[in-house]
């Protein structure tokens, strides 16, 4: 049960930082870079620890943390950019709705079919997705997030959706095995797109992204490697039931009680929603 909370804690700060880096630094990619950078090095270390030989990993592995690579980033990147347009709580509330994503993909590809429960959790989920991704219906005060800036929510789901499907995929078609060339050929390619992004964009890395760049890493390494960990402890529903709530209502709590976050009646009903959804989405069968 410790590696659950810890895990929770590590992935609440993601959302958390975020927003800190946002509200101080316009840089997008400097940050990521730092992100990515801390997360590489500790994948590496592990890898080296664990006796990885580089020569034994098949090659699909390299490909799949290729791939889950990409969607990392694509995923990191838009989630920095709704943390900052429409605030941390909606935003890291509705990314655990990309879980329903490959429920559905497993129904698709490994014919899982889910329980009932789980088919309403999906209908309540998209229900969540929809609600807080439409415009509002008053007039636009001063901060508010705007009709576009709520439609950014979507890809975002959708991106961390295919990236959670892609350790599915790892356990089909890989080998268990080599986990940590998968998890280090993730890190690492994400590390690549961000150097490429940066030198790009010409962007010039302020001390905060360093910081908060490096504190991301370390959160999305301990984050994943703990999560395993928790794994190999309790049963699965325990922990993607605890890992997905606790995540919301740690991020949620922290917003509104120190960071003040403001939020409307529509935004909590939808984070009620998402927390009925995850609900029903694990419950054992």
């Amino acid at each position: 049960m410790l590696f659950l909370l810890l895990a929770t804690v590590a992935s609440a700060g993601n959302a958390l930082t975020m927003k800190y880096a946002g509200s101080r630094s316009p840089n997008t990619w400097s940050l990521l870079f730092f992100n990515y950078l801390t997360a590489t090095v500790l994948s590496t270390i592990s890898a080296v620890r664990s006796g990885l030989a580089v020569g034994e990993v098949a090659a699909q592995v390299w490909i799949l943390g290729f791939v889950t690579g990409v969607l990392f980033i694509t995923t990191f990147a838009l989630l920095q950019v709704n943390v900052r347009v429409n605030g941390a709580t909606v935003s890291s509330s509705l990314a655990r709705m990309g879980a329903v994503i490959p429920m559905l993909l497993s129904i698709a590809l490994f014919g899982e079919y889910p329980t009932l429960p789980g088919a309403g959790g999906i209908v309540v989920a998209i229900m969540a997705t929809i609600l807080l991704s439409m415009p509002k219906n008053s007039p636009e005060q001063d901060g508010a997030p705007s009709s576009s800036n709520r439609r950014l929510l979507v890809p975002m789901v959708l991106a961390g959706g295919v990236a959670d499907t892609m350790p599915k995929v790892f356990e089909a078609v890989g080998d268990s095995a080599h986990e940590e060339a998968f998890i280090l050929m993730t890190f690492a390619t994400a590390l690549a797109v961000c150097l490429v992004m940066l030198l790009r964009t010409h962007e010039q890395p302020a001390a905060v992204d360093v910081a908060c760049g490096a504190m991301l890493g370390t959160f999305n390494f301990f984050s994943t490697d703990l999560m395993l960990r928790a794994l190999m402890e309790l049963p699965a529903y325990v922990v993607y039931t605890g890992f997905s709530m606790g995540v919301v209502l740690l991020t949620c709590a922290v917003n509104t009680l120190v960071m003040h976050e403001q939020l409307d009646r529509r935004d909590y009903r939808a984070i009620a929603l998402v927390l009925i959804a995850l609900a029903l989405i694990n419950l054992p069968r």
